[in-house]
C-alpha cells in the first residue's frame, strides 16, 4: 500500500484531554462539593446550637458529624 501524501495525524484538542471537576455546568460556576458542603455546615451549626440549648447528646453528636463532613466537602472543592 502506498502512503497518502499530505495526510496529517489528528490529535485531540487540549480541552478534550483536560480533566474537569464535577459541577453543575458553566452557568452557575460552582462545584458540587461546595454546593453540598456549605448547607451541611449550616445544618451542623444549627444542630450544635440545638444540642447546647436542649442538652440532648443526639443533637451534639449529629451536629459535630455533619459539621465535620460539611467542612471536609467544602475544603475539597474548587475556590469560587
Amino acid at each position: 500500500m502506498t502512503r497518502l501524501e499530505g495526510r496529517r495525524e489528528v490529535q485531540p484538542s487540549r480541552e478534550v484531554t483536560k480533566r474537569r471537576s464535577p459541577g453543575f455546568g458553566r452557568s452557575l460556576n460552582i462545584s458540587v462539593p461546595i454546593s453540598f458542603g456549605l448547607p451541611m455546615i449550616a445544618v451542623g451549626i444549627a444542630l450544635v446550637v440545638a444540642g447546647a440549648r436542649s442538652g440532648a447528646a443526639f443533637f451534639w453528636i449529629g451536629g459535630v458529624v455533619i459539621l465535620g463532613l460539611g467542612l471536609l466537602l467544602f475544603a475539597s472543592g474548587k475556590r469560587l
